[in-house]
């Protein structure tokens, strides 16, 4: 999906109140700042999430990313997520 697609999801969903919004497989490698206007968002979908597989530390289902654990995601290109 083109980052212009991506942002007229955002902008839709901010207009229309989303509280979830799925942008796995969408090619992003970072997530654009106009996500900052999703001040409802409680669901933010970025991958697949692979419990079962298991992490670059031999860990299942969680993965660190920077200096935070997070759930083992597949579906996408991130390497860091903002704070």
């Amino acid at each position: 999906m083109a980052q212009d697609q991506v942002l007229a999801l955002i902008e839709q969903a901010a207009a229309e109140g989303w509280t979830e919004l799925d942008l796995s497989g969408r090619g992003l490698t970072a997530l654009p700042p106009e996500i900052g206007q999703l001040t409802q968002l409680e669901t933010l979908i970025l991958g697949r999430w692979a419990k079962d597989e298991l992490g670059p530390q031999g860990i299942q289902g969680i993965e660190r990313l920077g200096d935070k654990w997070v759930p083992l995601v597949f579906g996408n290109g991130f390497t860091t997520l903002p704070i």
